[in-house]
């Protein structure tokens, strides 16, 4: 190589350590096992991730607002818009990113390590993180970090009781201070973050380890019941759980794929109670389920005004799920009607 070519290669790397560095502190990438990948746009009400990073040359394009360029000048537009900074004082600003300690960590070259990482060494990584950390009594414990989320949660309504039953940690961090452990029927398969924060919340507010699969995974436990309940965030999986529900699935997703049907399937699991959310993309989640075949999709019925399991109190989780439960009886009845009729 040309030393030309060499150094182009090194400017290169540089642009894109310095991209990584001020996305990581900005709290709007928190793994770097993609060196491309899509983030939510801060620069426009953007709703779904559509800005484009690419952690090889240190670029980033913006398919929703058509906003572009480098690290520099992603600063400048983050200052001048949350805080009203003109050019010089951004440009400070982002000497001082450069140099902070957040980000003192932060390589292209590690980028590029994770993201030769195989599935298992990432899933490891996760299970290390994990059960790594202390285990909280969320009853007793009186750490500040433990209690400060405790008050969050007991805040959203979440009994500490509830925490303490899915095994919820505190990871002593500054942006995802709630860890939760996502288990397949049982099996460790990685943990997602929460965050506490309301401008982190903003741009996101969860936070799943490097390598982990949404499509492969059935957030839950099913199959010791004909019927589970399927819902589409952690969140609201533990609503009813601390409603005394066992049997019941995230997705996290609105769209149940293909994978996460087999798992059902060869669970035994026939019949379906869709609580995903009550809105669009619930509605259309649970019409993609009554397609399927195999399944006998009975829809949560929802109280005018809730949105999701994570608008429920305990008094109207109750009403629902009284109604809900006779209209399930009520399409089994007419099922084995239809179905002795056919065959008598």
């Amino acid at each position: 190589m040309s030393n030309p070519d060499r150094k182009d290669l090194e400017q290169q790397k540089q642009a894109a350590t310095n991209l990584a560095k001020v996305l990581w502190y900005y709290n709007l990438v928190y793994e770097v096992g993609n060196l491309k990948q899509k983030i939510v746009c801060p620069f426009h009400q953007d709703a779904n991730p559509s800005m484009l990073v690419n952690l090889e040359n240190g670029t980033w394009f913006c398919f929703g607002c058509n906003e572009m360029g480098d690290a520099p000048k992603f600063v400048q537009l983050m200052e001048k818009k949350y805080n009203g900074l003109n050019d010089l004082q951004a440009r400070r600003k982002y000497n001082e990113i450069l140099k902070s300690d957040k980000v003192s960590n932060i390589k292209v070259d590690t980028v590029a390590k994770m993201a030769r990482s195989s599935p298992k060494q990432l899933y490891d990584e996760a299970y290390d993180f994990y059960h790594g950390l202390r285990t909280p009594d969320w009853l007793r414990d009186e750490e500040e970090e433990v209690l400060n989320a405790r008050s969050y949660m007991e805040n959203r309504g979440f009994e500490p009781e509830t925490l303490q039953r899915v095994k919820a940690k505190v990871t002593y961090q500054y942006s995802y201070g709630l860890i939760f452990p996502i288990t397949d029927n049982g099996k460790f398969r990685g943990w997602v973050c929460r965050t506490m924060r309301k401008d982190i919340e903003k741009r996101r507010k969860y936070l799943y380890n490097a390598g982990f699969s949404r499509a492969t995974t059935l957030c839950g436990q099913y199959g010791s019941k004909q019927y589970v309940f399927v819902v589409e965030g952690y969140m609201d999986r533990l609503r009813f759980i601390q409603n005394g529900i066992d049997n019941v699935v995230a997705l996290l997703g609105w769209k149940m794929s293909a994978q996460q049907e087999a798992k059902l399937k060869a669970a035994g699991v026939t019949d379906i109670i869709s609580a995903l959310d009550n809105d669009e993309c619930g509605r259309k989640g649970t019409s993609y389920l009554k397609t399927i075949s195999g399944f006998n999709v009975t829809r949560w019925c929802y109280m005018k005004g809730l949105k999701d399991p994570g608008d429920m109190n305990a008094d109207n989780f109750k009403v629902m799920y009284k109604k809900t439960m006779l209209k399930y009886q009520e399409n089994n009845n007419k099922k084995r009607r239809k179905s002795d009729g056919r065959f008598s």
